[in-house]
């Protein structure tokens, strides 16, 4: 029970933890990682619904499987409730390398002493490496969150957000085709 009630304390941490982009960016009360990772969540269901309607479309031979694809978008950004969100400048100093190196020391602490513990530790490196289709999914759907809250920011005012809708490397055509509507919808 200690190691479940140690992540629940931390994960909790989550909550309180702004996106650090979006503070450098001046943004005022920026959304928090919980925020975030839950907005990740809702939008990977849908979003590998999406695709599993004609996974061939989209480049796959079979469809996601739903499980990972939800568990992948809740534990993709776990480690930041230690780590905190790393602001780009910091990762460019740091490397890249160092970064998951110490992302994956946060997860390993955090869940190999509970239940199917290895499971999810697994799962978070598929998405640190984007070895799997879900792992792509989630991904994906991760900078179309960014693109997405960029863009409601600046609706609110915010002016210098062009840096968190430059495109990204998109795994799947209907992420290519919905940062393209984004992008055009916001440009009218």
């Amino acid at each position: 029970m200690s190691s479940l009630l140690s992540l629940l304390r931390t994960a909790n941490h989550l909550k309180s933890l702004p996106r650090t982009g979006w503070l450098f960016a001046g943004v005022v009360q920026p959304e928090s990682l919980a925020d975030h990772t839950c907005l990740v969540a809702i939008y990977a269901l849908f979003l590998a619904e999406a695709v599993n309607a004609n996974p061939e479309a989209q480049g796959l031979v079979s469809p996601l499987n739903m499980e990972k694809v939800l568990s992948l978008a809740l534990l993709h950004d776990l480690a930041e409730s230690v780590l905190t969100d790393l602001p780009k400048r910091s990762v460019e100093i740091l490397g890249t390398e160092a970064k998951h190196q110490a992302e994956e020391r946060v997860i390993v602490s955090l869940l190999t002493n509970l239940p199917r513990g290895g499971y999810y530790i697994t799962l978070w490196q598929e998405y640190d490496s984007g070895s799997t289709p879900e792992a792509r999914l989630v991904k994906d759907v991760d900078k179309l969150e960014m693109v997405l809250q960029s863009v409601r920011y600046t609706e609110r005012g915010q002016t210098n957000l062009g840096e968190f809708r430059t495109s990204h490397t998109w795994y799947y055509p209907i992420s290519r085709s919905l940062f393209e509507e984004m992008v055009r919808d916001f440009s009218q």
